[in-house]
């Protein structure tokens, strides 16, 4: 860990790992190196704002202070939390401590849809659940998708938002849908608690990937083909 924080030093690239996640951490590391997960990390170099970290659900008041002072950005990982049930983190004092929060989004071994939408209204749900109705609202949530995201990868000037200079990223949400019928007064809130699931089109760095709420790729409907099959194959016991 030591030299890959200094190979990324050198080439100036970010560092990503999981850290804090359980409490199986702690105890493997004070008796193995005689410190908690956090301090390994600040004695490997690690602790430095071109770092971003999973989960981080269980540092302790004084070490979140060190990780915010430093810069280091979390990922926040609702639908894994909630699956593995093993806790969240604590993202409205983190926002507060000035901390990069960002969306995770795992993969099948602890969350099988892959949707950033519904991470983030589980960031929702699970902020109001954490700390009342008033601790996180739609917009904020919506902050930490966009912006925090972006924060964490160190692309604050070109990711998370909509203005000219900016990575051509847009996704377009169709409110005329029977999940949001109604939903005039706020639709920034419609869009977290009633839906949509998907997406009505997707751009990313000026290309269409998503038109009227269907994959633009070529070849899809072969690759889901062999999707289907080797997903059978795995899934089918002797």
């Amino acid at each position: 860990m030591t030299a890959t924080a200094e190979l990324a030093e050198r080439y100036d690239v970010r560092l990503h790992t999981h850290l804090a996640e359980d409490h199986d951490e702690d105890i493997y590391c004070l008796e193995t190196y005689g410190c908690r997960p956090v301090e390994y990390f600040e004695d490997c170099g690690w602790v430095s704002d071109r770092t971003w970290v999973a989960h981080c659900i269980y540092p302790n008041d004084a070490e979140l202070r060190r990780l915010a002072a430093a810069g280091v950005g979390v990922a926040h990982c609702p639908s894994s939390n909630m699956l593995i049930g093993g806790g969240t983190a604590r993202v409205r004092e983190m926002r507060d401590l000035g901390l990069p929060v960002g969306i995770g989004c795992d993969g099948s071994a602890s969350t099988d849809h892959a949707s950033l939408w519904m991470e983030t209204r589980n960031a929702l749900l699970l902020g109001r659940y954490r700390g009342g109705p008033a601790a996180m609202t739609a917009r904020d949530a919506l902050d930490i998708a966009t912006r925090g995201s972006a924060r964490c990868l160190g692309r604050a000037d070109e990711l998370g938002h909509l203005r000219p200079g900016a990575c051509a990223d847009l996704v377009v949400w169709d409110l005329h849908e029977v999940a949001l019928a109604g939903a005039l007064t706020d639709p920034v809130e419609a869009w977290l608690r009633c839906g949509p699931a998907r997406a009505w089109m997707t751009v990313v760095g000026g290309r269409v990937l998503v038109d009227a709420s269907e994959p633009v790729l070529p070849g899809l409907a072969d690759a889901l083909r062999t999707h289907a099959r080797v997903a059978r194959r795995l899934q089918t016991t002797d």
